[in-house]
């Protein structure tokens, strides 16, 4: 499971940027390749890349690779360059239909067996920003089981709307509609694409608010704020590791009901809540093993 309450975007030609993300606070690191600075010398930028990679890695943080969308030219060379043992996940930008999954899950899985890695082992992030991808949803996260979150991608939806700076009512349903359909694919969902020194950081409160897992973040002076912010509720976890304790001891009696005592009064226990409080204790079980490693 990825546990990314912060997520630092590098931008692949920034040299200093990717010696510094070994020793960020953030969970992962993601290395843009599809950032405007990179088109001058693409080469350059993922032969970076692929020389960062290894040392993030090493230094325990989640490494990934924002790459060139399906219409680009550029995602089988970004993937090339990129893809191998260390890489946790690809982050595919300007999802729109469910072919674009698949066109990346086969390319991704080629990559896999040329390094021997596991097949699946690297997951894909589809990163939502049009209206086109927000409809065609449900059916991208349907196409393939590589998925292992999503990303709203929210000034780039703006702009394909063409919508003005202050756009919170098409944030809300955006993030409604990513958490829907999230939720019933059992996956979590990320924000990405927002600049709080634009003055768009409670972006980011509303996420959380949508059940958001986490957020891209391009400063690391952001990440301990976003990490505090996307924390699992120390109640919420307390009453998911009771929730877990009581299923074990209905499903040895047999019993497939039950209840324990919650923040705000009983909480039910079936096989329904039992899957939303393994993500919750899931999730910090990986935080603080991170946090021990570290």
């Amino acid at each position: 499971m990825l546990a990314l309450r912060s997520n630092l975007v590098v931008d692949a030609a920034d040299e200093a940027g990717g010696l510094a993300a070994a020793e960020t606070a953030a969970d992962a690191v993601t290395f843009d390749l599809a950032a405007p600075l990179t088109h001058a010398d693409r080469e350059a930028a993922r032969a970076l890349v692929a020389q960062h990679i290894p040392a993030v890695a090493l230094a325990r943080r989640t490494v990934m690779v924002r790459v060139g969308d399906t219409r680009s030219g550029e995602l089988e060379a970004d993937l090339d360059a990129t893809a191998g043992k260390h890489l946790a996940a690809v982050v595919l930008p300007g999802v729109e239909v469910a072919q674009d999954a698949r066109d990346a899950d086969v390319l991704i899985r080629k990559r896999e067996m040329r390094a021997k890695v596991r097949p699946g082992t690297i997951r894909l992030i589809a990163e939502v920003d049009s209206a086109a991808g927000l409809r065609a949803l449900p059916a991208i996260l349907d196409a393939v089981d590589r998925h292992s979150a999503v990303a709203l991608h929210i000034d780039g939806l703006r702009a394909d709307l063409r919508l003005g700076d202050r756009a919170e009512a098409i944030h809300d349903h955006a993030m409604a509609d990513v958490a829907l359909a999230t939720r019933a694919a059992g996956l979590p969902w990320l924000l990405s694409g927002f600049d709080s020194a634009r003055g768009s950081g409670t972006v980011a409160t509303r996420a959380h608010d949508f059940g958001a897992s986490g957020v891209f973040v391009r400063r690391e002076s952001e990440v301990r704020g976003m990490n505090a912010l996307f924390e699992p509720d120390a109640l919420e976890l307390e009453t998911a590791r009771a929730m877990l304790a009581e299923w074990e001891r209905l499903r040895d009696e047999g019993q497939w009901v039950g209840v324990v005592e919650g923040r705000h009064g009983p909480r039910l226990v079936d096989r329904r809540t039992v899957r939303a409080a393994r993500d919750i204790v899931a999730i910090a079980d990986v935080l603080e093993r991170r946090t021990r490693g570290r």
